[in-house]
């Protein structure tokens, strides 16, 4: 299964929770771990949903998110 690492603005459990609120409804995703310290968020997903629209789901929570690199 696919692994996308996003690196996202989350200055508080309520947000990270808001993310993994967001990701676990969305069809295609298989589990969601946010690490708050890092700011980095692990989404493993089935092979219909791309990287590109896992970030841009995330982006739609307001956060600044990027790739992580």
């Amino acid at each position: 299964m696919p692994v996308v690492e996003l690196k996202v603005a989350m200055a508080c459990g309520g947000c990270s929770g808001a993310v993994e609120r967001v990701l676990n409804n969305t069809a295609g995703v298989k589990s969601v771990k946010t690490d708050l310290e890092s700011q980095k968020v692990t989404v493993e997903t089935d092979d219909g949903l791309s990287a590109e629209a896992v970030k841009d789901i995330v982006a739609k929570t307001g956060k600044a998110t990027a790739f992580w690199s």
